[in-house]
């Protein structure tokens, strides 16, 4: 992982802490700073606590996401190389199937698509799609944004609700760390942020399983942090076996 990459990681984590920090009363005051192992520090002056950040989601459908954000990019490169070719927007929504293809294959079709009908300005295809498709939207470029045309997509997912094995072996993955967490912060807590607006990957945990469920750990406290659109949601105190 770059820098940026690193930066903008922990930009986010943070961010995490904060909101949770906003929603509960189970984090002290303090200053919040930046650490390695664990991702944060919260210094209350008499006490500091190791804050340890993890997402609880479906890896393979994230990476499987991430590889697909980036195909409206490739065709627009190879789009743009080609005789005749003018600036156009594409909007385009991958179907459930689009995974079981191979980039190039999704790349190459989306291009001979939009090729064959970049004069059909200002009309979303739906007919007669390339394998891997639910929708193709052909439209001017609009010259405020990116004269050059705009090429972008999403994916069609869904959400599955968390099971206690997937926080299980979040808790597991990090308890893993503690040692090291503990040479820093006598006290260390772990956060797992279940965003509920994440797209592809996303899990919802229900508050009727966090509240019966018990799980072995040996943080401090372990908290679930149920993140709403807009920053908002609700810190759960996860149960010791």
């Amino acid at each position: 992982m770059n820098t940026l990459a690193i930066d903008r990681k922990k930009r986010i984590e943070k961010l995490y802490v904060e909101e949770a920090r906003s929603v509960s009363l189970i984090f002290p005051g303090g200053d919040l700073m930046p650490h390695e192992n664990p991702d944060f520090l919260l210094s209350t002056g008499s006490e500091t606590y190791g804050i340890e950040v993890t997402e609880l989601c479906r890896e393979r459908p994230r990476t499987e996401a991430a590889t697909l954000s980036r195909i409206p990019k490739k065709a627009k490169v190879l789009y743009n190389g080609m005789t005749g070719a003018e600036p156009i927007d594409i909007s385009l929504a991958f179907s459930r199937h689009a995974t079981d293809l191979h980039p190039n294959q999704l790349t190459h079709s989306l291009v001979e698509f939009v090729y064959a009908r970049r004069e059909s300005r200002g009309i979303c295809a739906s007919k007669d799609l390339p394998v891997g498709y639910c929708h193709i939207g052909i439209h001017e470029p609009h010259p405020q944004i990116d004269r050059t045309g705009r090429w972008h997509g999403v994916r069609a997912f869904d959400v599955e609700i968390a099971s206690k094995q997937l926080i299980e072996s979040r808790i597991a993955n990090k308890s893993a760390r503690l040692a090291k967490y503990r040479g820093t912060a006598a006290v260390v807590w772990l956060l797992i942020v279940n965003d509920q607006f994440l797209g592809p990957g996303e899990v919802y945990a229900r508050p009727d399983d966090l509240a019966e469920w018990k799980f072995r750990f040996e943080f401090e406290k372990v908290l679930l942090f149920a993140r709403e659109p807009g920053g908002g949601g609700r810190v759960f105190e996860l149960r010791r076996m």
